[in-house]
């Protein structure tokens, strides 16, 4: 089953090609085509990922596992759903231009716009921080991505990967990354994940009450809730996972989480939240973690995680270097392919939360295969 076929009347995409005059059938070719191309370039498709169960400490919990997907991580959902939109515009305006496309990443999200470009034989430039692993740019090298590594000069705030990406925007490239504040297409393609999260737990009888999420830039734990509540699953209580090593959100949450006194509509969350805009700024130092794909110096969708937390009455979590390090070994026997540090965080952090009710049903994401 491909998502992006079962679920894509609950996808602005979809809605957007009907609007432009993109009849049904023309819009499952486009997307059956693009799909078989992912698998000439990566050997596997988008299909619909395991939900399963682990055991830990005598604990059970349900995952969501995403490391066997295109890319081996969530990642290329994002980018997959934004080559559609862009696909979905050449074809009713044959002459629109393909400009090279560009993203700021040190491991998933590159190896995923990698595999979606390459698939469709777009240009791609990746800036990479200079700790990237070696294994991702060999990948990255195979894919024809041109990389470029970002020195951070000395005193300088934010990543300056992102700080090359948005010079490389405004000389022209489209960017093709994981932040809904520059891509907003690339929170629709996400959204899968969390309807195919809704109509599993759905059909497993699972009533979740909590449900964690690593945060990075903010885009999976949004386009996960999102999904989930157009698929008309309940939504859980969320929790924003971050490193104690680098936290910007958890940072942000606690200068507004005393005007938050219990669930809010999210017209209200919403107002709050951007009235406190500017609660979000960069970590003052260089983040270091062994979870490194969630060191983020900005929370960049920070806004939305913090909406849908506040409507579902959740709370964010803080795990030690330690907790990720157990829950990636916990994962590794009982997880195929077995999840990184960054891609264990989520279940990191159900471990090291100590609020959460002894009758609490809880589910966490597995998101990115070791590499």
């Amino acid at each position: 089953m491909n998502p992006f076929v079962e679920y894509r009347q609950h996808l602005d995409t979809y809605q957007r090609a009907i609007e432009l005059g993109v009849s049904d059938a023309e819009y499952v070719r486009l997307v059956d085509e693009a799909n078989a191309a992912i698998a000439e370039v990566d050997g596997v498709s988008f299909v619909q990922t395991p939900l399963d169960q682990v055991t830990i400490d005598g604990r059970t919990l349900a995952v969501k596992i995403e490391t066997g997907a295109v890319g081996g991580s969530h990642k290329a959902r994002h980018l997959f759903g934004m080559l559609i939109n862009l696909l979905v515009s050449e074809r009713v305006n044959p002459n629109h231009a393909a400009p090279e496309l560009a993203i700021a990443s040190c491991g998933n999200a590159a190896l995923g716009a990698a595999v979606v470009a390459r698939s469709a034989n777009r240009p791609l430039r990746v800036f990479v921080p200079t700790d990237a692993n070696p294994a991702v740019l060999e990948r990255l090298e195979h894919l024809n991505a041109i990389v470029e590594v970002c020195e951070r000069e000395s005193g300088e705030a934010g990543d300056p990967c992102m700080s090359k990406l948005q010079a490389a925007i405004t000389a022209g490239a489209s960017p093709f990354t994981v932040q809904g504040t520059l891509a907003p297409e690339s929170i629709d393609g996400c959204r899968t994940l969390g309807l195919e999260l809704g109509a599993q737990l759905t059909a497993a009888h699972i009533a979740a009450t909590d449900l964690y999420i690593q945060i990075g830039g903010g885009a999976l734990a949004t386009a996960t809730m999102d999904g989930l509540a157009r698929s008309g699953y309940p939504l859980p209580k969320l929790h924003p996972v971050q490193a104690r090593a680098a936290h910007p959100y958890v940072a942000a949450w606690n200068k507004i989480s005393h005007l938050v006194k219990g669930p809010m509509t999210r017209a209200a969350a919403a107002a709050l939240v951007d009235e406190h805009e500017s609660a979000m700024t960069p970590w003052p130092e260089a983040p270091s973690s062994v979870a490194h794909g969630i060191l983020d110096d900005v929370t960049y969708d920070w806004k939305t995680v913090a909406v849908h937390q506040i409507m579902s009455g959740g709370y964010p979590i803080l795990v030690e270097e330690d907790g990720f390090v157990a829950a990636a070994a916990a994962l590794a026997t009982q997880v195929t392919p077995a999840p990184d540090e960054t891609g264990a965080a989520s279940v990191a952090g159900w471990l090291a939360d100590r609020r959460r009710p002894a009758d609490a049903v809880s589910v966490a994401l597995v998101t990115g295969a070791r590499r």
